[in-house]
């Protein structure tokens, strides 16, 4: 109910969220152990194990929901079994004598600074996942309150597009920041801004195909999610496109975080990552929906990416410039014992 549900909706969510919770251990042995095997040395195995388990869960999703008619039980049971497999998978990678980093009894026991070191780098992540539930729930609300049931649903088919644009441009974006910090610590400025370029050009360019795509063909891209419901995808589709109007900015804001974090600002970075999701999505959530009803709630988002666009550029900028500066400091030495 904290997260929007309706009495009309809370079975279906106490139905998928109990066997969800079973799963969890699963869920989070799949995260974890897929994790440490990209660490090891082996990315492409670990993408492999997260791949073959998302075909899993889709094939089972299908064969659960329609072929045996389970509803939302199947879904989530179709979640549970291919995080299962996913988990199996990843930690026998560790028993067949193929990994860097084996298992072994004498290993397999606590330590305090080892805890402490996990914990105070977990940390962080941790409390922003707290707070975007947070932020999860008051948007919730304020759709379940200015557009009812339909709108969480038609939120939920927004998410599932937006999450499938952006996971390339993170995919992108954690790949270019040990390029970056790599260059950065070798002093090599020009190399880790032009990868920094190159990675925003890329990206700008492909979310403005993107946007332009969900404008013109929103009804069609939601309609698989929406099944025949004329109101359902009628009203999901002005969501999507007022929701992503200004999409093509969220590669810099992304990048721009992971920028600086890979040049050793952890704490800028932090609170960079906050912004649009947190520092200015909530207040606005706050804000914009009692004076402008469900628009409040979908432009919400975008008045919040444009928020923190231009903070986060303004602190690459800025960051950037004092680069400059220090290489003129550099070069001044170079070029007296030159003389």
């Amino acid at each position: 109910s904290i997260f929007g549900a309706s009495p009309e909706t809370l079975p279906y969510a106490k139905e998928y969220i109990t066997i969800i919770i079973i799963g969890s251990t699963f869920n989070i042995m799949a995260v974890t152990m897929t994790s440490l095997i990209r660490s090891d040395g082996n990315p492409k195995l670990s993408a492999i194990i997260m791949g073959v388990g998302c075909l899993i869960n889709i094939m089972l999703d299908a064969l659960f929901i329609f072929g045996f008619g389970m509803g939302i039980a199947g879904a989530s049971t179709a979640t549970f079994i291919s995080q299962f497999i996913t988990s199996v998978w990843a930690l026998s990678y560790y028993f067949r004598g193929k990994s860097n980093l084996n298992f072994s009894k004498s290993n397999l026991k606590l330590q305090k600074s080892s805890v402490l070191t996990i914990f105070s780098i977990g940390s962080a992540p941790f409390t922003l996942q707290i707070i975007m539930s947070g932020a999860q729930v008051i948007s919730n609300n304020s759709l379940a309150t200015y557009g009812g049931d339909m709108a969480v649903g038609a939120f939920a088919t927004i998410m599932s597009v937006i999450i499938m644009i952006g996971m390339p441009i993170i995919g992108l974006s954690q790949g270019a920041q040990p390029v970056i910090g790599f260059n950065y610590g070798a002093k090599q400025y020009d190399r880790a801004n032009l990868a920094f370029k190159i990675c925003i050009t890329c990206t700008t360019i492909a979310l403005v195909i993107a946007m332009i795509c969900l404008q013109l063909f929103a009804e069609q891209i939601v309609r698989p999610f929406s099944g025949d419901n004329p109101e359902l995808i009628s009203l999901t589709a002005d969501g999507l496109r007022k929701y992503t109007i200004v999409i093509p900015l969220l590669g810099c804001t992304i990048l721009g975080s992971q920028y600086i974090q890979a040049i050793g600002k952890a704490k800028l970075a932090m609170i960079l990552g906050l912004l649009r999701q947190v520092l200015l999505l909530i207040p606005l959530l706050l804000i914009m929906p009692p004076i402008f009803g469900l628009n409040g709630v979908w432009f919400a988002q975008p008045v919040a990416d444009v928020g923190a666009f231009f903070i986060t550029m303004w602190a690459v900028l800025k960051e950037m410039k004092s680069q400059n500066q220090i290489e003129e400091i550099l070069e001044v030495p170079q070029a007296e014992t030159q003389t």
